[in-house]
């Protein structure tokens, strides 16, 4: 044992280089595989403990138990933890299993959480089985059990409820990723484990293979196949420890940096995730990593234990003779012998190939998958506002306050405008003043036609007449209708409808259901409500580009008062034909709108929300700008993991092509010295190793431009289905920076391997 290990270290110092390149090819591949479970395990903790403390950590709620029924489940061994919920009191409270229900808290809501949230349709099956809901309460069955679905979504369970199945209540999530995430996570590691396989069973093999003469002069001395196969594990023992070590060290880092990364993207969500050692995760990476260096490194090592002393001192291969191809016609001497040296080893040099192509096509794929999915985000939406807040005016909310609470404590400056809207019919005269007929004719061949009215605050409104040298008390109509374009969803045209320049009137119009000979019969209310000055324009007001597209018909803007005066109708004209004004979009009388523009819709979301879930006050909000907002973060998250990926592929690729490229001009020695002889020059040389380095490289090229064509084509057929474009978005100009840029580092690679010819030549000169 200590002969081997003795000559193992000889050997790992005799070629001090090589001994390198295959530690920092272990180190790589470690670090690619330790931080993939750090992140994992970091982000995957973060996200549950995040998630539990803003959503509460219980699965499932059983509404109105009684004693009787919670004695029944309460010691369920499935059951890790049970909450309460007092009478008028907002927070949770945790109780043992030894609780019992006082006569005070007879039907209260039942809060638990499983000891496995896989689990949770199986268990609350049982539940419902233990508590024996009968036919007739089936219904009441999902009043009486709901799920936290925001908690479980997490877990990539969704979609959890409770449904019939012979007329038994059961337990359905319409999908559980949550072992799906699990097999993710192994098909990761399986790809990266082949990907470390083939790299490391490179470097051995061109480790080993330099050594096959040592080895075979070991064999004709007296040393064994076993001895020989020892020598070779210890040195993979070795070399791994190193590398493994130094990879640990180093993922701690690099994890830790790609996760302030992470937070600096996720700022505005309330995620924040922080380093965290799983020791599971820890050992299943080292598992891998050992396992992957020993079937690296015990293929070639059987091959060099077994070779034979003449084949090892040879070391030799048979070489195919062909005929020159139209390129080695055309090529000066020094391509000829680099193309034909390249095919000699193709084997080795087919392996720069494949990792060439794999650096190019994943920075091609997916540089042109992030340009798309930006582009998409940068689209302009229908709103040019970010939330729209209904807010219940009985309960004299005082919204202003929660809005300037909110620029207090965040800084970010809130822009609102206060309005009210509904949907009018209006008698338009003289008729001629419309410019389309896309009206209704009454029966008298006078025209009219449905119309938007909002009532602006005053601020908003006297912002807007002022921009269109308006007055006061005026009437402002953006003069756009909106045609939804035959035979294409979501695509509009716009075209005028009043003419300009004619004096018109506008009437509200009553209407009679003459429900007996099926005719509605109309009746113009001159009542002078919307008597005044008309301006029309064809510019929105900043904050309302929905309604251009949201209602076939032109807007009527004018300021609150107005606006109040219009819908007092309702109340104040009464006929006693029955005839009854017509509004075709019912305003909610009671509801105050808010329009809001904001820098970060995130914060300002979960701020309105928590407000309205602790107050528990009338406030129905709608985002706009959130879904964007949160795919913008999607996609920054995406482009920082893909990066990590590309640039992770590149350092590999490289430190593994310096391994390759060096260990056959070793090989190649004795050939330079022989080209020498004969008459080469040191600039013949380089350019032998120049004219492979561009063969290569452009071999690679070519095969990166086969495969990528229906890769990008896939991607952009599947992105038409979120943005159309009239040109080609992949990044032309970062791609061809990117190939130069590799193609510089490969010339780099090949003129620093160079430098051991010219130790060669200086050798022999001195000899």
């Amino acid at each position: 044992m200590k002969t081997e290990l003795k000559l193992t270290l000889n050997n790992l110092k005799s070629n001090i280089k090589r001994t390198l390149f295959t530690i920092i090819s272990i180190m790589l591949c470690s670090i690619l595989i330790f931080t993939t479970t750090i992140l994992v395990s970091s982000i995957k903790n973060g996200i549950i403990e995040i998630s539990e403390k803003e959503k509460n950590d219980y699965h499932v709620i059983l509404k109105d138990l009684s004693n009787k029924d919670f004695e029944k489940i309460k010691n369920k061994e499935y059951i890790e933890k049970i909450y309460i919920q007092k009478i008028n009191d907002t927070e949770l409270t945790e109780v043992d299993k030894n609780y019992v229900m006082k006569d005070n808290e007879k039907n209260l809501n039942i809060y638990i959480r499983y000891k496995n949230v896989k689990d949770v349709c199986k268990y609350s099956n049982d539940i419902l089985q233990t508590l024996n809901i009968s036919t007739g309460e089936i219904e009441n069955s999902k009043n009486k059990c709901e799920f936290n679905q925001k908690l479980l979504t997490i877990y990539g369970i969704i979609d959890v409820e409770i449904e019939t199945e012979n007329y038994i209540p059961k337990c359905i999530a319409r999908i559980n990723y949550s072992y799906a995430i699990e097999l993710m996570i192994i098909i990761i590691f399986a790809a990266i484990s082949i990907l470390f396989i083939i790299i490391l069973y490179n470097a051995f093999l061109i480790t080993i293979n330099e050594r096959k003469k040592e080895y075979a002069v070991l064999n004709s001395i007296g040393g064994t196949e076993g001895q020989i196969l020892k020598m070779i594990l210890f040195e993979g023992i070795i070399m791994g420890a190193i590398g493994i070590f130094i990879g640990g060290i180093i993922s701690i880092f690099s994890s830790n940096v790609i996760l302030k990364l992470l937070n600096n993207i996720l700022k505005n969500t309330g995620y924040n995730f922080r380093l965290i050692l799983n020791i599971r995760y820890i050992i299943l990476s080292l598992g891998i990593i050992i396992f992957n260096i020993f079937i690296s490194s015990i293929i070639p090592s059987i091959k060099a234990s077994t070779t034979s002393v003449i084949q090892g001192i040879r070391n030799n291969k048979q070489i195919k003779h062909r005929k020159n191809t139209i390129i080695e016609r055309i090529l000066p001497i020094e391509g000829k012998v680099a193309i034909k040296n390249v095919k000699r080893n193709k084997k080795k040099y087919s392996i720069i190939i494949m990792l060439l192509v794999i650096c190019m096509l994943s920075y091609i794929t997916i540089n042109t998958y992030i340009q798309y999915e930006k582009e998409s985000a940068k689209l302009i939406n229908e709103y040019d506002s970010d939330a729209k807040l209904s807010i219940d005016s009985t309960q004299n909310i005082n919204y202003k306050k929660i809005l300037k609470d909110y620029e207090n404590n965040t800084g970010d400056k809130i822009e609102y405008t206060e309005y009210k809207l509904t949907g009018i019919n209006v008698l338009v005269e003289p008729k001629q003043a419309l410019l389309t007929d896309n009206v209704t004719t009454y029966n008298d061949g006078k025209r009219s036609m449905h119309m938007v009215i909002v009532g602006l605050d005053d601020e908003t409104y006297n912002n807007y007449i002022k921009k269109l040298n308006a007055q006061y008390g005026d009437y402002i109509i953006y003069n756009k209708a909106t045609e939804i374009l035959e035979g294409r969803d979501l695509v509009y045209t716009n075209y005028d409808v009043l003419k300009t320049g004619i004096n018109f009137d506008l009437n509200l119009i009553s209407v009679l259901n003459d429900e007996e000979n099926e005719v509605n019969q109309y009746k113009k209310i001159n009542n002078g409500k919307l008597n005044g000055n008309y301006i029309i324009t064809n510019e929105n007001i900043k904050g309302f580009k929905e309604l251009q597209f949201k209602y076939l018909e032109p807007i009527i803007f004018t300021n609150m008062e107005n606006y109040n005066n219009i819908q007092k109708i309702n109340s104040d004209y009464n006929d006693t034909e029955g005839y009854e004004v017509e509004n075709w979009i019912v305003s909610d009388l009671d509801a105050i709108l808010i329009k809001v523009k904001c820098k970060n819709i995130m914060n300002f979301s979960s701020y309105i929300d928590n407000i309205v879930k602790k107050q528990n006050i009338g406030i129905d909000a709608e985002y706009y700008s959130l879904e964007n907002q949160e795919k913008i973060i999607y996609i920054e998250i995406v482009q920082l993991i893909l990066n990590i990926i590309v640039i992770s592929i590149i350092i590999i690729g490289i430190i593994s092509t310096i391994n390759i490229i060096n260990a056959s001009i070793c090989e190649r020695k004795q050939e330079f010295i022989v080209l020498n002889i004969v008459g080469a020059t040191e600039e013949n040389i380089n350019k032998i190793l120049m004219f492979e380095c561009i063969y290569m490289f452009l071999k690679a090229l070519m095969i990166t431009i086969v495969l990528s064509i229906p890769i990008i084509y896939m991607i952009i057929k599947y992105m038409q289905n979120i943005i159309i474009e009239n040109k080609l978005l992949v990044p032309f100009g970062k791609i061809n920076l990117f190939i130069m840029g590799l193609f510089s580092i490969s010339l780099m690679i090949f003129k620093y391997a160079t430098n051991f010819i010219k130790k060669w030549q200086n050798y022999r000169r001195e000899q």
